[in-house]
């Protein structure tokens, strides 16, 4: 019977805490659905934001110049003198072309007889005579220069490898025989068999003619430009001079010139007529220099002249050079067109702006009433984006339209209420827009570049929206 009772009241006590069990988690499961559902539902929409939303475009603010390239084929002038033989006969060079020369260095010698020719060819046929490697690169430099530019239109550049090549070869013979000038000598018993032609002036040697020598930048034309009927006449080329006709030219002045064709297209893209000097790149060989810029009109044509004094011996050969202008503006912060914008700010003139108590913070003595009527005034810190001698520009966000200012040691009054534009952009370092100012001191139809350090004004690294007009002040970003 004991044991019965016992197992009765044990089966009493099992019901009980079954019980219990069931109205203790009875609700919860509703609860805890409920609850997972809201989640649930926030997520999914946090989801759905994120991803039917459009995706920022930022930019990252730095520093940088606008610059502009323009192409443009120039005239070389220097200062030239073309010297005339003085005899008749079989000519050769002993100074290389392009090369600096002294008074009294010898240039070449005129053989009147032709005696000294029979002497010089054994020289030119010995096997002493070959090109050296100097001379291999050189005819090899000619020719990557030539297939690099080569312009089928413009046939004279043929002519003028060939004669170069020609020119090249001579220049190696010359050289050996400049060596044995003195056996040569020797030989004949004599000093008279040639004529030697010295230099009288200092300068660069050049060994071509092409009816540019007396061209100036005062008395350029249009027609010079007209690499078609150019036409230049290679010295070394021919064996036999006559007496009275160019042996040699040279060129006396370290300063030259560039000069190039302008339309006025050119000079109000390039703001050339504002540019007292240029940067311009050689395309030749890519030499980047500068120097003095003017511009000069002439029978309704405009022409850019372009005064250098460094690299004259590097192109003294040459009289057409293809060159790129380049146009660099001031540096400063380079920042997209797109992504600049405009806000609306008050000005207030600035002889209201005063000082709050014994700090140093700026702000605007404010008028205000109370319910019943009775005026007061109250110092309000302003946020100043920019200034000027006449006017402060100020947040719309510290004041309200139609609020009175009070000037300070004065009774004069200034209603509240008058706006002007200011240009920045957006920038959302912290996860939303805020507006920095812009300080634009040149542009173009990609970029704007801005002063940096400005007050309020956006700074280097900053992470700015690149599309301002999709988005406002203090959005959220992120």
């Amino acid at each position: 019977m004991g044991n019965n009772h016992t197992k009765v009241n044990r089966k009493k006590d099992n019901r009980k805490k079954s019980s219990r069990k069931v109205i203790k988690y009875k609700r919860r499961p509703k609860a805890a659905a409920f609850i997972f559902a809201i989640i649930l539902i926030y997520v999914v929409g946090f989801i759905s934001l994120y991803l039917t939303k459009s995706k920022v475009r930022t930019y990252e603010v730095d520093m940088g110049a606008l610059t502009s390239d323009a192409t443009f084929t120039g005239i070389a002038l220097r200062t030239e003198e073309i010297v005339n033989s003085g005899y008749s006969g079989d000519i050769n060079y002993y100074k290389k072309e392009s090369s600096r020369v002294k008074v009294n260095d010898t240039i070449c010698t005129v053989d009147e007889t032709g005696r000294v020719s029979q002497i010089l060819s054994q020289y030119t046929k010995s096997d002493e005579n070959s090109l050296s490697k100097q001379n291999l690169a050189s005819i090899k430099s000619m020719l990557n220069n030539f297939r690099t530019n080569y312009d089928g239109s413009n046939f004279y550049d043929i002519y003028n490898l060939k004669t170069d090549l020609n020119s090249e070869v001579l220049q190696a013979m010359n050289e050996n025989i400049i060596a044995n000038l003195d056996s040569i000598i020797s030989s004949t018993g004599s000093q008279n068999l040639f004529q030697t032609i010295k230099s009288e002036k200092s300068g660069v040697v050049a060994y071509y003619t092409d009816g540019y020598e007396n061209v100036t930048t005062d008395n350029l034309s249009a027609d010079l430009f007209n690499k078609n009927n150019y036409k230049k006449e290679n010295l070394k080329s021919e064996d036999i001079v006559v007496a009275g006709s160019p042996a040699y030219k040279l060129v006396t002045d370290e300063n030259w010139y560039i000069c190039i064709m302008l339309d006025q297209k050119d000079i109000s893209a390039y703001e050339l007529d504002k540019k007292s000097s240029v940067s311009i790149k050689i395309k030749k060989d890519n030499i980047i220099t500068s120097g003095s810029f003017t511009i000069s009109n002439k029978d309704g044509n405009y022409y850019g002249i372009i005064g250098l004094n460094k690299y004259m011996i590097r192109y003294a050969n040459e009289r057409f050079l293809d060159i790129e202008l380049t146009s660099t503006s001031n540096t400063g912060l380079k920042i997209p067109v797109s992504a600049i914008t405009e806000e609306e700010f008050y000005t207030i003139p600035k002889a209201y702006l005063t000082t709050g108590g014994n700090s140093n913070t700026y702000g605007f003595i404010c008028e205000e009433y109370s319910t019943n009527g009775d005026k007061t005034t109250r110092f309000v810190t302003a946020d100043i984006y920019k200034s000027n001698d006449n006017v402060c520009y100020v947040s719309k966000e510290d004041f309200t339209a139609g609020s009175n200012i009070v000037k300070p040691d004065s009774t004069e009054r200034y209603v509240i209420g008058a706006v002007e534009k200011l240009k920045g952009v957006y920038c959302i370092n912290t996860g939303y827009t805020t507006f920095k100012l812009v300080d634009i001191i040149d542009e173009n139809n990609e970029y704007v570049i801005s002063k940096k350090s400005i007050s309020h004004g956006v700074s280097i690294y900053d992470r700015i929206v690149l599309d301002a007009e999709k988005y406002s002040l203090n959005q959220l970003i992120y």
